[in-house]
């Protein structure tokens, strides 16, 4: 993902800014509910509740909010599906887990 970032303009700062990004200034407003979205939906979608979603639509309509859900659930479903399997997308020959690696 952080090659297509790159890809996208996003620069080195702002992928390193991406742990805290809700107090970085290198974000804007939308972007940080954009991205609290995507953290909140991932790791329980639950706490997305109807006064996060007023303030989502204060940046995004819902057919924008519509192509967020359906990116971050394809993302997440991508990311279990590859774990899953093993699927090195690394792009180098190098083992997907070292060896010893807990599970191997």
């Amino acid at each position: 993902m952080t090659a297509l970032a790159r890809q996208l303009g996003y620069t080195e700062e702002e992928l390193e800014a991406l742990g805290d990004s809700q107090s970085s200034e290198l974000f804007d407003p939308a972007v940080k509910a954009a991205l609290l979205y995507a953290e909140k939906t991932t790791r329980d979608a639950h706490t997305v509740t109807d006064a996060f979603f007023a303030e989502l639509r204060r940046h995004y309509t819902d057919t924008q909010i519509l192509e967020l859900t359906c990116v971050i659930g394809l993302t997440n479903y991508w990311n279990r599906f590859t774990t899953a399997l093993r699927v090195d997308l690394s792009g180098t020959d190098e083992p997907y887990d070292a060896p010893g690696a807990p599970g191997r």
